[in-house]
C-alpha cells in the first residue's frame, strides 16, 4: 500500500476507475456517498455496465465481475470496494472504503436469473446466478 486509507485515497480510487475503466464498463461518473459519517466522492456510478447488457447474465456479472474485481482491488491495493449491481437497470455502483458482503449474505446471490440470459437459453438444467 502507497497510501493509508483515508479520503484522499478512497476519493483517488474512484476518479481513477472513472477514467480508466469506461472503456470496459461503460459511461461513469463520481458520487459522494457517506462513509463513516461524512460525505465523500467515494462512488463510482456506472450508468449501464457493458458487460451485464451484453452477457445478460447474473451469474457472469457476479462471478466474472463482482466477486473478482472486489477481490483483486482489496488484495492488490488494500482498499475494499463494494460492487452493487443493479439487474433492473443495468447500472452498478463501486464504493471504495466499504467492505463487501460474505458471499452468503450478498443479495445479488439470491437475484433470480434474466429471462433473456444467454447461457440459460444454451442448458436444459436451471440457472442460478450464484
Amino acid at each position: 500500500m502507497v497510501l493509508p486509507d483515508s479520503k484522499l485515497k478512497r476519493e483517488y480510487f474512484a476518479a481513477f476507475t472513472t477514467l480508466f475503466f469506461t472503456w470496459l464498463v461503460g459511461p461513469c461518473e463520481v458520487r459522494e456517498s457517506e462513509h463513516k459519517g461524512g460525505m465523500e466522492k467515494n462512488l463510482v456510478h456506472i450508468q449501464k455496465c457493458r458487460f451485464l447488457q451484453e452477457s445478460n447474465c447474473l451469474g457472469m456479472c457476479t462471478n466474472l465481475c463482482k466477486f473478482p474485481s472486489q477481490a483483486f482491488i482489496k488484495d492488490s491495493f488494500g482498499m475494499p470496494v463494494n460492487m452493487v449491481p443493479n439487474f433492473d437497470d443495468m447500472s452498478c455502483q463501486m464504493v471504495f472504503g466499504q467492505e463487501p458482503p460474505s458471499p452468503d449474505q450478498d443479495p445479488t446471490l439470491k437475484q433470480p436469473c434474466y429471462k433473456l440470459c444467454k447461457t440459460k437459453q444454451r442448458h436444459s438444467t436451471e440457472c442460478i446466478s450464484g
